[in-house]
């Protein structure tokens, strides 16, 4: 295993453990429609959880799909396009089809006594579909070269791309606000934007070896800018009363547009840059974790929703119940993941 991916195995550790998190935190603050009735929450529960969402979303997904464009071009170049289609679709396709025809039609007669077809969280699976064959149809067309090794953009670049983002974002959400979703989950058009612009990002920085040369001035520059973005989110909410992330041709959503944006290229380039310096070494708890993460990500809604079951009516605060469950979701994700799933016959063809 090479030196480079260690910092991004681990990194993905970390995504993984905030999807579990994100998910977790969905009834006990402002979080939106979930599975689970929202149950009341403090003032304290609203900043500490309205904070941790609303920072966690504007940059976690587009990370996770920046990291797996990152290993695209050498995955398609080694397997040639056939079979690298094929893989995609039973690594993508076969949770898919698991998901939408039993596990959520199950969890919607269970909790609301009646079964739908929604691809829930696997929209994330069925979006990296789809970009993945743009990318193998733009291969086979374009039969890109070899890597070009290119200095870390400048920040003029990345000013410019960060603008991009929400410019493109505000024009999308002019009709598409926050937590609306096309028919049976298929995409919320709210991040598709960024969704699209990191996917692309991620198969440049791998041809063009970015993630490897992130300059320490750009890592400084970038993480404290990251610091100030979260820092002025009180702000923002205050100026736009709340409705940043509403949509709609306002002078609120441009403002949410812009803080987005720059919230999420700046904890991209944060995080690479931190992963790379301090946590770029591996060892077996490491190894397998790492190896679960794909995993973890189709399992952990079921059981963080199971858990919140448990604890409706329960007589605690809401941050106390968000805590049981994370931390309860993140252990039985993995560790049914490892010592269950991923060890039950042929599941390698499918779990890696």
């Amino acid at each position: 295993m090479s030196t480079r991916v260690y910092f991004l195995d681990n990194l993905k550790i970390l995504l993984a453990i905030l999807v579990v998190l994100h998910h977790a935190a969905q009834p006990y603050g402002p979080g939106g429609g979930w599975w689970i009735s929202p149950e009341p929450y403090s003032s304290v529960a609203f900043i500490v959880l309205g904070l941790f969402m609303a920072v966690n979303a504007s940059f976690f997904m587009g990370l996770f799909f920046m990291l797996s464009a990152y290993f695209l071009p050498s995955s398609l170049q080694r397997k040639g396009a056939a079979q690298f289609v094929k893989d995609r679709l039973i690594k993508l396709g076969v949770p898919i089809v698991i998901f939408v025809s039993v596990v959520f039609p199950l969890m919607d007669y269970l909790l609301l006594g009646q079964p739908t077809v929604s691809l829930g969280h696997l929209w994330f699976l069925e979006l990296l579909l789809v970009f993945s064959a743009a990318y193998v149809a733009y291969w086979l067309i374009k039969k890109p070269s070899s890597m070009e090794k290119r200095a870390f953009p400048a920040t003029f670049a990345i000013l410019a791309f960060i603008a991009a983002m929400a410019l493109l974002s505000f024009v999308v959400r002019i009709w598409a606000p926050e937590n609306y979703w096309l028919p049976f989950g298929l995409l919320e058009p709210f991040h598709i934007t960024q969704y699209i612009m990191l996917f692309a990002a991620g198969i440049v920085a791998y041809r063009e070896g970015w993630i490897d040369a992130i300059p320490q001035a750009a890592a400084k520059l970038w993480t404290g800018i990251a610091i100030l973005t979260v820092i002025l989110l009180p702000v923002v909410f205050i100026v736009t009363k709340g409705m940043q992330f509403s949509g709609g041709l306002t002078t609120a959503s441009f403002i949410g547009s812009f803080w987005e944006a720059f919230m999420c290229v700046s904890m991209c380039i944060t995080l690479l840059a931190l992963f790379k310096k301090r946590f770029n070494s591996g060892n077996p708890v490491l190894k397998a974790l790492a190896g679960n993460t794909f995993t973890v990500y189709l399992i952990q809604l079921p059981i963080v929703i199971f858990l919140q079951y448990l604890l409706i009516g329960a007589a605690m605060d809401s941050l106390v119940k968000f805590a049981i469950v994370g931390s309860l979701g993140v252990l039985l994700s993995f560790a049914i993941s490892h010592f269950v799933l991923r060890r039950l016959p042929y599941a390698k063809y499918v779990l890696g």
